[in-house]
């Protein structure tokens, strides 16, 4: 139980400080989804619940984004506890077939659940890609070919959407299970033999059709790159990066490999949704932005290096009517940025993120495979 006037502390860390996330449009979003979910009769059960721990009325303290540091950090297991309609204010319940679930990967750990309403999964999947895919010149109208996990990850959900909003037919599609993969001995022959079957079937949608849009992981594209003629590669017009974290370098070296395609990178997860590059240029760093006031990125860094680097671990929260995640830790570590020319003229006024991934020392307990 945390006393009425207790301040949860967060020692080393920057969470909530962010000066560029108190725009007018972020504070009134925050504020309506907070009365939302801590309403006293149609509010969430597990924030109303987590409102009488703290011993004092969220929606009167909890006034803009650095006030968010009295509710403290959430846990992934505290997600993977509870039903995720204990995360749904109950106002909105009424008609659940408006709902879209899904669990995470499970790369760090347990997976986790999570919830969208219809509306909250195009604001936090499709709307993004949609809106800076059009203004960098992504293809519309050709075939994909997704390559990934569907089953409970919200990614296979996404894909279909993705193209539909592109003018594109039904994506061509072949599934993995990425938890087996992480179960099985890396560099073993279950493993190889796992990872083969994936690209068999990958490379022969792309002899039989034309395809002009390719969807995967890095890794997964690395391997089909090479099985390609030099002809089929120039067919692909369009490439987008997800499920894994992705180096400039390594963008510039499938540039190269695919010299016809627009390369367009997404950094996300199931938990929040995704924010996208803003360019396809020859890169140097990599960098993503949130769109709308929905999603807001932080990170966790000593005093010292704020003023400079502001580099540490990420943290997110979620301003959704169907789920409000506040002070998640990534895995990843990812510098913070303010938001770009680019970006800003795109309309993404949030903070944005540079070259995130797992820092070196933890990627060796992360079986990362092929998502």
């Amino acid at each position: 139980m945390i006393a009425t006037k207790e301040k949860v502390g967060h020692p080393s860390c920057a969470f909530g400080s962010s000066h560029v996330v108190d725009a007018p449009q972020i504070g009134e979003h925050l504020r309506e989804i907070l009365s939302l979910h801590f309403h006293p009769r149609h509010g969430s059960r597990y924030w109303l619940a987590r409102q009488e721990e703290l011993g004092f009325d969220v929606i009167d303290r909890v006034r803009r984004v650095d006030d968010l540091t009295l509710l403290g950090f959430m846990e992934p297991e505290k997600l993977a506890d509870r039903s995720v309609w204990d995360f749904v204010p109950q106002g909105i319940q009424r008609d659940r077939t408006r709902f879209l679930t899904a669990e995470t990967g499970g790369t760090a750990g347990t997976p986790v659940p999570t919830i969208y309403s219809r509306e909250d999964f195009e604001a936090a999947f499709v709307s993004p890609f949609v809106e800076v895919a059009t203004q960098i010149g992504f293809p519309i109208g050709g075939q994909w070919l997704f390559v990934g996990p569907t089953g409970p990850h919200i990614i296979g959900k996404a894909q279909r959407c993705l193209a539909e909003k592109m003018g594109s037919p039904d994506p061509w599609c072949v599934d993995f299970d990425p938890r087996w993969v992480k179960r099985l001995t890396p560099g073993s022959f279950a493993t190889k033999r796992y990872i083969d079957h994936v690209i068999d079937q990958a490379t022969a949608i792309l002899h039989r059709e034309s395809i002009t849009v390719l969807f995967s992981t890095p890794p997964i594209l690395a391997r089909i790159g090479p099985l390609l003629s030099e002809g089929q590669r120039e067919q692909i017009a369009g490439i987008h990066y997800g499920g894994m974290a992705i180096s400039a370098n390594q963008i510039n070296e499938f540039r190269q490999q695919f010299p016809q395609a627009v390369h367009l990178s997404g950094y996300g997860n199931t938990l929040f949704g995704c924010a996208l590059e803003t360019s396809d240029v020859h890169r140097h760093e990599i960098e993503y932005f949130p769109s709308g006031p929905r999603l807001l990125f932080d990170v966790l860094c000593d005093h010292e290096e704020l003023n400079e680097k502001k580099y540490g671990q990420l943290v997110f929260h979620r301003f959704d009517r169907s789920m409000l995640l506040v002070g998640m830790k990534e895995r990843d570590w990812a510098t913070l940025i303010p938001p770009s020319e680019v970006a800003i003229k795109a309309g993404l006024i949030s903070p944005g993120i540079r070259n995130p991934g797992p820092p070196d020392d933890t990627k060796s307990k992360l079986r990362l495979g092929i998502y």
